[in-house]
């Protein structure tokens, strides 16, 4: 009887790590657009191609559209959520509430040092090498991280980090469409942020955090309808 119920928690164990796997690798593909906004997702294809059956296939994909990254239509399918006006309405009201008062309470911490460090290796950059500025624009969502998580409120920390997959997601979708004027202003925009919160400034640290947000939902909306140039 005790090596039976050992055998049952052994195959729950393994069936909800291979659900958990699959999840991980579909998140990743999805966040990094390889999975693009909009595509179908056929469970067999998708079942073949990672070699598992179609059960942990489908708790996967039920669990993405817990994440708002996919949406199944009953009778249809299940397709990787699309990347609308409205969806990154939705994501950056939230943001704004979360993130300004969390720059309002990191720069109200003790220990701001960390934010001076990383403020200190924003000025480093090399301002003529647009790969550079690139990769840090794509792995700026760690700076607003690090912002949350500093003011040590774990239902925030959870909060944000339900979001945190949509955020990236629209990040990279935009990258490559962002000139080097955007690229240099985003910098500028979370070196002020930093700055503030290190000076322990915080009303400073709330409207640089509000700009840098505002200003940022600005231009992708106008990326959306192709009325943005830069260079």
């Amino acid at each position: 009887m005790k090596n039976m119920v050992v055998a049952k928690r052994a195959g729950r164990e393994a069936a909800t790590n291979k659900k958990n796997r699959v999840y991980e690798i579909l998140r990743e593909r999805i966040v990094n657009n390889v999975l693009k906004p909009q595509e179908f997702l056929n469970e067999q294809a998708l079942s073949e191609d990672l070699g598992v059956s179609k059960t942990p296939i489908r708790e996967a994909l039920q669990q993405l559209e817990h994440s708002r990254l996919v949406v199944i239509i009953p009778n249809k399918g299940c397709y990787v959520a699309n990347i609308s006006i409205d969806r990154i309405r939705e994501i950056f009201e939230i943001r704004t509430i979360l993130e300004c008062a969390a720059a309002r309470l990191a720069a109200s911490l003790p220990d701001r040092e960390s934010f001076a460090a990383i403020s200190e290796d924003h000025s480093a950059l090399d301002s003529h090498d647009s790969e550079q500025l690139r990769h840090r624009l794509l792995s700026g969502y760690q700076i607003h991280t690090t912002i949350i998580e500093a003011v040590g409120n774990s239902f925030l920390t959870d909060y944000y980090r339900t979001i945190l997959d949509n955020i990236v997601q629209i990040r990279v979708y935009f990258l490559n469409r962002f000139g080097s004027k955007r690229l240099h202003e985003t910098i500028e925009e979370h070196k002020k942020i930093l700055q503030a919160i290190s000076d322990g400034d915080a009303d400073g640290a709330e409207r640089a955090m509000r700009e840098h947000l505002n200003t940022s939902l600005v231009n992708i909306n106008q990326l959306m309808l192709g009325t943005r140039r830069d260079v």
